[in-house]
């Protein structure tokens, strides 16, 4: 029997963007209401991030490209115009379906169901995978997994992960951010995720970032890097970057559940902490943010509220359950 979950309102919303951008030409006046209908929720751009996805997949089923070559080689603009839309109504259906969750058991599907997973603050949690690749989750880290027979995909929301890929180049491994995409055949790499950006550091072998910028914008920014370099996903697009070998362990080490900083903004820092601990913490000068953090400590809030008294000269004051603000020493 087919289990069902109803679709949710954003991602009918964005069900509905997409089919109307694919199917017709894109206005000025598209662009903008597009834009503001993303930038009106959070919500929206996550349903719109993820049913964009499911349309690639569908757009590339190959049966559509055929009847469209059985036909005459010079067809008229208007059968061009009814062959889109054919096409766009047909992957507009598998949109929704997708969306709602319909997954029949008995029938074979190119979708592969998926597996999710999410940690607690300070918990390091290993997940091996039926190819025998392994991933490492770090506290309050958030993945989706499925694996079928021509891809593995994880798509990681938050948090951080060690990846060690079993090499199958039947199989392209791909990791899914906020950012944009990572895949690879066989590796190691880390990839963390944060605010506005997604640092994927290559431990063996090479990986390929690509950024996603979103429908209105250039799609085929990738770089590909290899050991002793990460690639920074960003709104800027897909940046390769050299690291030095003493850097590796800082990467890795919130899997002993430390924090390592290395001249991150006070900013950059507490989001880390943050994440890791659950505990919030906050400044009575927004203006600290800029400052720069370095230390090696355990990921306590206790620890790190030493180092920044030590190294920075704040103080900190409790106010509430988990709590934090950062000031100024008087």
């Amino acid at each position: 029997m087919p289990t069902r979950q109803t679709l949710t309102r954003a991602e009918r919303e964005a069900t509905g963007w997409i089919v109307r951008i694919k199917a017709h030409d894109v206005s000025d006046a598209d662009r903008r209401n597009f834009q503001a209908w993303l930038n009106a929720d959070p919500e929206h751009q996550a349903a719109y991030a993820k049913l964009e996805r499911t349309w690639g997949a569908v757009e590339s089923l190959q049966h559509l490209k055929g009847r469209a070559a059985a036909n005459d080689t010079a067809p008229s603009r208007s059968a061009v115009s009814d062959r889109v839309r054919t096409a766009i109504a047909i992957a507009a259906c598998a949109l929704l379906m997708i969306g709602a969750g319909i997954w029949f058991t008995r029938a074979p599907s190119p979708f592969a169901p998926s597996e999710h997973y999410a940690t607690a603050p300070a918990e390091v949690r290993t997940i091996t995978l039926s190819d025998g690749s392994t991933i490492t989750l770090s506290g309050a880290g958030e993945a989706s997994i499925a694996i079928s027979d021509s891809e593995r995909r994880v798509e990681l929301t938050r948090g951080y992960a060690l990846f060690d890929v079993a090499h199958d180049p039947a199989r392209p491994f791909v990791v899914h951010t906020p950012e944009g995409d990572i895949t690879v055949v066989g590796t190691s790499f880390v990839v963390r995720v944060s605010e506005g950006e997604v640092r994927t550091t290559v431990l063996r072998g090479s990986v390929r970032g690509a950024a996603d910028r979103g429908l209105f914008s250039a799609r085929h920014n990738s770089v590909t890097a290899g050991v002793n370099q990460e690639i920074v996903l960003n709104e800027d697009g897909a940046v390769l970057a050299e690291i030095s070998a003493e850097e590796i362990p800082r990467r890795l080490a919130w899997r002993d559940n430390m924090l390592a900083f290395d001249g991150e903004t006070l900013n950059e820092a507490i989001a880390q902490v943050s994440q890791q601990t659950g505990w919030r913490f906050e400044l009575e000068d927004p203006a600290l943010g800029e400052m720069r953090v370095g230390g090696y400590v355990h990921a306590d809030p206790e620890a790190f509220i030493e180092l920044m008294s030590s190294s920075l000269q704040l103080e900190a004051r409790r106010e509430g359950d988990r709590r934090i603000v950062l000031s100024r020493r008087s």
